[in-house]
């Protein structure tokens, strides 16, 4: 994972931690080392499912991005970039699509400041 989609999620789940739980940005760190952290709104496995789709959401963000820089490529509009990670980045069963709609819209408005 590149350190820039690393910042994209941070901020993602600082932005986001009012309606996910104060615990998204801790859990978010636990999911960039490999370690589990502790949930406090929701159930843990929950918890530990939003902020590892938070963090696939932004590396994939992350990555469509970077490849649009190329010369040859043209930036695609966010509308495509959120159908696009809405098919390929899987969605946790104890996650709901709203939830994840959520991230995206959140890590789209991030994009442009990596």
């Amino acid at each position: 994972m590149t350190a820039e989609a690393e910042d994209i999620a941070r901020r993602a789940a600082a932005r986001l931690s009012g309606e996910f739980g104060a615990a998204l940005p801790a859990n978010l760190e636990a999911a960039i080392h490999g370690t589990t952290g502790a949930g406090q709104t929701f159930e843990a496995a929950t918890v530990i499912a939003l902020a590892t789709l938070l963090l696939n959401i932004a590396k994939f963000g992350w990555d469509i991005r970077k490849d649009t820089r190329k010369p040859a490529a043209a930036s695609p509009p966010p509308d495509v970039i959120a159908r696009r990670i809405r098919l390929e980045v899987a969605l946790p069963a104890e996650v709901t699509a709203a939830q994840r709609d959520r991230m995206i819209s959140v890590v789209l408005e991030e994009l442009p400041r990596a």
